[in-house]
């Protein structure tokens, strides 16, 4: 796990936001901590904004806030959105401490299409097991989205030295001040803010889950936007002045909160999908009581609402509890629901957190390490400088025994090559020799490099494969009878009149080069028990990796066949000759029918290997 240096409380915390910018700092007191100074500066932008002006106002707000306040600490801390982050729990067998690095990097490897280098990766031990193992909880993020984020302080000249992940950072503080409680339940953390909701799991004192929903603030804002005919901004103010979760009264519920139920009810329903999800998981269980936090908890009757699509008790999480705040810092108070991820990031700095997950990049590290050396090299240099100040009176007394020393240096050198020791300026005559060796080894390196790639790309389908069984609706009540590799002509103005399916030709040899089939897409074909596991099934396949180039289905070709049909299931399209039937127009499934369907699903094809140059033929060996 990565680590942070000494003197971590002169540390500069942002929290950047999709709505705002926050600049926290805490202090140690003989009580307790007490915050010193918090700056909040809004940056409403409409989400249309293409990303490059989005990070330009952000980075003019943040040089202004900086500057305003005197900000001068360039050491700092920031934090990645949860939707950004892969993040895995796996029980790791009994193991030595320091094989547990090389397991985490191979699982991760394992979850995600992208290779190491394209990747910043860290790991946090929550527990041992009763067995002697570890319950290890990974995060890994692709470099370039991290760079993506490092941009917007281009211009401040601040050095980022941990990159925390929001919701790891607001269940670090709300785990501080004590929202979950000391009798071992589960409490759910629901994080709404502008672009996303995270959810945090805590049970039996642990942390155990942590699932993004790409569901917030702003998609509440675009519902009213259309409902309203108004322009994002007029909606986001709206919807702060007027806007109310729905209360089940129509005399108090006008068009302003039917838009909102309609963001709320899908909301709710990826919620509970995600609850149920962890109970079904080792260690998992039932949700006892609900905390929520970010800018979503402002929502008027959001409380009572939630409360009743849940049926435990919720409540707006209180992150200002037992906290002193110094008058520099009581713009906090104006919306304190919104400062959670900003005190976790402050906490880092005084003392040892739950989860200490740092994603800052392998390039960043390596150029902190490289400065950090550099510095003690010029140091050395100033000290061997000094020393030899001092010692160059003996020197000249030393001089005839160097230039003896150079005097028994010839003779060796004459023994293997007589005319390079009478003049060292000329070329020796086994250089050639040497020349041709290093152009042999640069071949074999290129032959290697290409089987390495080859290799990369055969697991890539593997991985996809995996994938694609990971989004099954739990319970074994979808099967797959044939998974074909396809090609999708993409530039088409109809994807689907594009695509010719065969079946995964695999490897090659043509030329002496292995190639790799340049399928991008497969075709999938099925039965489901009954049409909900169907529905389920695809609205999981659409969300998830596997289909990120696209997807096709149609419900209309969804046919109900007997089921003993599965006794010889089909792996083409001929129609069996069953009653067709949409997902969900039949109220319930019958014990003797299942559903057959059709899916056709496009991602990015891995890049084909390079043909190797043909390696330099040998140089001669010269005559002496």
């Amino acid at each position: 796990m990565m680590k942070i240096g000494r003197g971590r409380s002169k540390r500069l915390v942002l929290d950047i936001g999709t709505h705002a910018i926050r600049v926290c700092e805490l202090s140690q007191t003989k009580t307790g901590f007490q915050l010193t100074r918090y700056f909040q500066r809004e940056v409403l932008l409409d989400p249309l904004l293409d990303d490059e002006s989005r990070r330009h106002h952000v980075n003019e707000e943040l040089k202004k806030l900086l500057k305003e306040k005197k900000i001068r600490t360039r050491k700092t801390m920031i934090a990645v959105p949860g939707r950004s982050v892969f993040t895995r729990t796996r029980t790791l067998p009994p193991v030595q401490e320091n094989k547990v690095t090389q397991i985490v990097r191979y699982e991760i490897q394992q979850q995600i299409p992208f290779a190491l280098d394209q990747i910043s990766l860290d790991f946090q031990k929550l527990s041992k097991t009763e067995a002697g193992g570890y319950d290890v909880m990974m995060a890994a993020i692709k470099v370039d989205v991290v760079e993506k984020q490092l941009a917007l302080l281009r211009d401040t000249k601040c050095a980022v030295e941990v990159v925390d992940v929001c919701p790891f950072a607001t269940y670090n503080w709300l785990k501080h001040v004590g929202e979950f409680g000391d009798k071992g339940e589960c409490v759910a953390l629901l994080d709404m803010g502008a672009s996303a909701t995270d959810i945090v799991i805590e049970r039996g004192g642990q942390f155990r889950f942590t699932r993004p929903l790409t569901l917030g603030g702003n998609d509440i804002s675009a519902a009213i936007r259309d409902a309203m005919n108004l322009n994002f901004l007029d909606a986001e103010k709206l919807k702060r002045e007027r806007g109310s979760a729905p209360t089940s009264d129509p005399r108090r519920d006008g068009p302003l909160s039917e838009a909102i139920a309609k963001i709320l009810t899908r909301l709710v329903t990826e919620i509970n999908r995600s609850f149920s999800y962890f109970r079904s998981l080792p260690g998992g269980g039932t949700i006892d009581r609900i905390v929520i936090t970010g800018g979503g908890a402002c929502l008027r009757n959001i409380v009572p609402y939630l409360q009743e699509q849940f049926g435990v008790e919720v409540r707006i999480a209180r992150p200002l509890a037992g906290l002193a705040v110094a008058p520099g810092a009581q713009e906090i108070n104006e919306y304190p629901e919104q400062a959670a991820v900003a005190l976790g990031l402050a906490l880092r700095t005084l003392q040892p957190v739950p989860i200490t997950i740092n994603l800052v990049p392998p390039a960043l590290l390596e150029s902190a390490r490289r400065k950090e050396q550099l510095f003690y090299w010029v140091l050395s240099f100033i000290t061997l400088g000094l020393i030899g100040a001092s010692i160059v009176p003996g020197l000249t007394a030393k001089q005839r025994l160097v230039l003896e020393r150079i005097q028994t240096v010839k003779k060796y050198v004459q023994a293997y090559d007589p005319e390079v020791a009478e003049n060292p300026a000329k070329k020796s005559v086994y250089e050639a020799e040497l020349q041709a060796a290093r152009n042999e080894v640069a071949a074999r390196q290129s032959q290697l490099n290409l089987l390495g790639s080859a290799y990369t790309s055969c697991t890539w389908w593997i991985n996809y494969v995996r994938l694609l069984n990971d989004v099954r609706p739990q319970g074994g009540k979808v099967w797959f009878s044939s998974i074909e590799s396809s090609t999708f002509n993409l530039g088409a103005t109809d994807p689907k009149k594009g695509q010719s399916a065969s079946g995964f030709p695999g490897l090659a040899p043509t030329k002496g080069v292995v190639e790799v089939p340049k399928q991008n897409g497969l075709k999938i074909l099925g039965y489901a028990r009954d049409p909900d596991s169907l529905t389920q099934f695809i609205a999981q396949l659409r969300e998830s990796r596997v289909a990120q180039g696209g997807m096709f289905f149609n419900e209309a070709q969804v046919e109900r066949v007997p089921i003993t049909e599965l006794d010889d299931a089909r792996v083409g399209q001929a129609s069996s000759g069953g009653q067709k039937s949409q997902p969900g127009a039949v109220g319930g499934a019958l014990d003797d029918y299942v559903y057959f369907f059709h899916v056709d699903v496009v991602f990015q094809a891995p890049q084909q290997p390079q043909k190797p140059q043909a390696p330099k033929p040998k140089a001669p060996k010269p005559k002496p």
